[in-house]
């Protein structure tokens, strides 16, 4: 869990980080993505299964980090750093260990600075998780980030934003990866993609 005292609801604490909530729009794109056919009934059986979505943990463990690491291993200048601190800024309470962060690492072993954050939306509270979600973008532009993204997701249900030159936008319909697994596979293959070459 990501400690934020940032709302969206909230306009003073959008104040406090002069972050402007833009219209929502369109902005993702698809990559094509190739996964191997075993791999993807699996996570498709998943999708399908109740027992995967019994706790919070068993929707990480069978669904979206599965989902994650596929799509990394494309984009193997990337890792999917998994509930790691990432302590920023204490009085503005940007500190904590997110859910996953996208981000190379260092020459020292380290994370580099995380152009994509990706939040499990607990008990499916999307406003929650955007709130978690942006609170680690406002961290990493903090740290020289001009663009970042940022994903919400049940596990089924997955939705896209991303925090632009101080300006927040999420787009308006969500991806049913039950009902699409592929689209949602490439979308985020895109955003790897975009990731990867932001911080080159």
């Amino acid at each position: 869990m990501f400690l934020c005292f940032f709302s969206l609801g909230n306009p003073l604490q959008t104040e406090k980080f002069d972050i402007e909530v833009a219209k929502k729009s369109v902005f993702v794109q698809q990559k094509e993505f190739e996964v191997q056919e075993v791999l993807f009934l699996l996570i498709t059986e998943n999708l399908w299964d109740d027992l995967s979505f019994i706790n919070e943990t068993t929707i990480c463990e069978k669904i979206i980090s599965p989902v994650l690491n596929i799509v990394a291993k494309k984009n193997d200048q990337l890792n999917v750093w998994s509930h790691v601190p990432y302590n920023i800024d204490e009085q503005k309470g940007l500190v904590g260990e997110p859910d996953y962060l996208i981000a190379p690492r260092t020459k020292y072993g380290g994370m580099a600075r995380p152009s994509l954050c990706i939040i499990e939306a607990k008990r499916d509270n999307f406003d929650e998780g955007w709130t978690q979600a942006l609170a680690e973008m406002v961290a990493s532009s903090l740290t020289g980030a001009s663009l970042c993204y940022g994903v919400v997701t049940t596990g089924k249900t997955w939705e896209f934003g991303k925090l632009e030159h101080d300006t927040f936008t999420v787009v308006p319909v969500a991806v049913s990866a039950a009902d699409n697994l592929q689209k949602t596979l490439n979308i985020l293959n895109w955003m790897f993609e975009r990731v990867a070459q932001l911080d080159v």
